[in-house]
């Protein structure tokens, strides 16, 4: 049997330390993304889900199960044009990350990013969600399998 662990390396947030989201909030993250929002909201009502709480549209990342993470990855892409990395470490907390990239793996949209505005998408988002302070920071994030 072998066991193998990885990091993902990159600048962005611990989802976990956002604490509690209203539904509110979430359905206002949502309608900056209105194919993502349309996605989600069809695979709720396939699981006879009129009114969803938070944790519903959370439940969407069946997957990988990282729920906000992958939501907040899925709507900033669609919204921003720019994909970041939705992960988890040993600990189970969860992180979104604008990862470090060779200059030939750079998307054309982003070859023109600065640590200042990845930095104001993530704030965007974010005061979307809470309107607490949310760390905005360089992260290694360690895991394995």
């Amino acid at each position: 049997m072998s066991y193998a662990t990885w990091h993902t390396y990159g600048f962005g947030v611990c989802i976990s330390e956002v604490g509690d989201i209203p539904v509110i909030r979430m359905i206002e993250l949502l309608k900056t993304a209105p194919e993502t929002k349309k996605d989600i909201f069809l695979w709720l009502g396939k699981k006879g889900i009129s009114e969803p709480e938070t944790e519903d549209i959370l439940a969407y990342d069946e997957e990988s199960r990282l729920g906000l993470a992958t939501i907040l990855q899925m709507v900033i892409q669609e919204a921003e044009g720019i994909y970041l990395a939705a992960c988890d470490d040993f600990d189970g907390r969860t992180y979104l990350l604008y990862e470090q990239a060779l200059p030939w793996q750079i998307a054309e949209n982003e070859k023109n990013l600065t640590e200042e505005s990845v930095r104001k998408i993530f704030q965007k988002y974010f005061s979307i969600l809470t309107d607490a302070e949310v760390t905005i920071d360089y992260q290694s994030v360690e895991n394995g399998g």
